[in-house]
């Protein structure tokens, strides 16, 4: 793991794990597949892939996990505070204004078929659900936060995005001036958002107490993993693996969520804590390495390229459709909907590599770059750590 990899900062660098960032690119093809429209029940409807939507909170512990292990002890300042915000903001915002950017031009490209030429969406009103409060709330990271927020408009994905860039912020406060006692507050914050989530709150705040709850219980999780001083069996990471994936196949969906904080848990630290292995030799494989590394681009361009591949199936192959779930679906056959599936990811991996490389990775490095010329009273003089 001593090689450079690109796009990572000298901190996250030396305290990054190949195997983590791996997971991290299987669980966003996960949440790609439980976003794949029902366009046939029998590869649809399989557990696995229904109770997918956890992946997100396995983003959530594996980012407490990985932020804890290089930053938790290097905020130490409030230019220290205002470098690590820019940097985490540089992180996300361009991928997510990209890909904005493209919701909004299909939502303009709704309108004007609405509009011209009588072509009417069977799921939403053209600018009525995406509309300038929902855009605002976007341009801002806050659509997922509070009663008002519009969590769901234009690029679904973007409401994890919204908790976690101000999940980033209070980490950040919390290290500069909690100090000794950051551990206790951190361990409060998962416990008491967990418990939160389990009385099911409806106040709109669900979804930043789900990423509260898994980033905090990864950071917990990072620093219990500095402690220990043996090594677990190489088999304790495939045992963590099966569990992980029998409860996702044998979960009822929308209950008992909130165990995937636990099970993640389990799996992070078999991985850090263990002798090498058969698993964690493939997950070192470079191709898991690369899925790792395109895994937010995967994330943030995965509907759009869903979208529009399901209206190639409504307009241009005519196929039949019913209605699931309040919006009309088309139907294929196992084989045609198998191939689609097929074709969405090999289309997705060169379109997620290709928005890595000229949008993700350049504006990364640029970003870094900005930052060391910022004027000293934002960053104090601090070197890079």
């Amino acid at each position: 793991m001593a090689q450079q990899i690109i796009g990572v900062t000298p901190a996250v660098q030396r305290n990054r794990i190949d195997e983590l960032e791996s997971i991290r690119g299987i669980a966003a093809l996960l949440v790609v597949i439980y976003h794949i429209p029902n366009w046939n029940a029998a590869l649809f409807d399989l557990p696995l892939f229904r109770n997918s939507y956890l992946m997100v909170e396995l983003f959530f512990v594996l980012s407490g996990f990985v932020i804890y292990k290089a930053y938790a002890d290097n905020i130490d300042s409030p230019a220290k505070l205002a470098r690590f915000q820019f940097l985490r903001f540089a992180r996300l915002y361009p991928v997510h204004l990209l890909f904005l950017l493209v919701f909004l031009g299909m939502e303009i490209a709704k309108y004007i078929a609405y509009t011209h030429y009588g072509i009417k969406s069977n799921k939403t009103t053209p600018f009525v659900e995406n509309d300038l409060t929902a855009l605002v709330q976007q341009l801002f990271l806050i659509q997922a936060i509070g009663p008002t927020g519009n969590a769901l408009t234009f690029n679904a994905p973007a409401w994890s995005i919204s908790v976690e860039f101000y999940t980033y912020l209070l980490f950040s406060l919390i290290v500069l001036y909690m100090g000794r006692m950051k551990m206790v507050v951190f361990a409060t914050l998962g416990i008491a958002a967990c418990v939160v989530l389990a009385a099911d709150p409806k106040n709109g705040f669900a979804d930043l107490l789900s990423c509260l709850a898994g980033f905090f219980i990864g950071c917990c999780t990072a620093w219990a993993s500095e402690r220990v001083r043996f090594k677990l069996p190489s088999q304790s990471v495939a045992l963590a693996v099966v569990l992980l994936l029998l409860y996702l196949q044998m979960k009822t969906p929308k209950q008992h969520d909130l165990w995937i904080y636990l099970f993640t848990a389990v799996l992070v630290l078999a991985i850090v804590l263990s002798d090498d292995g058969a698993i964690r030799r493939m997950l070192r494989l470079r191709f898991f390495l690369w899925l790792g590394t395109i895994s937010y681009s995967i994330y943030m361009s995965h509907s759009a390229l869903l979208w529009s591949f399901n209206q190639v199936h409504r307009f241009f192959f005519k196929r039949s459709e019913i209605l699931i779930e309040g919006r009309m679906v088309p139907q294929l056959s196992f084989v045609q909907a198998l191939l689609s599936y097929i074709v969405i990811l090999a289309l997705l991996l060169l379109l997620s590599h290709l928005v890595y490389r000229f949008i993700e990775h350049p504006l990364r490095e640029r970003s870094r770059k900005v930052q060391l010329k910022m004027p000293a009273f934002l960053l104090g003089g601090a070197k890079t750590p």
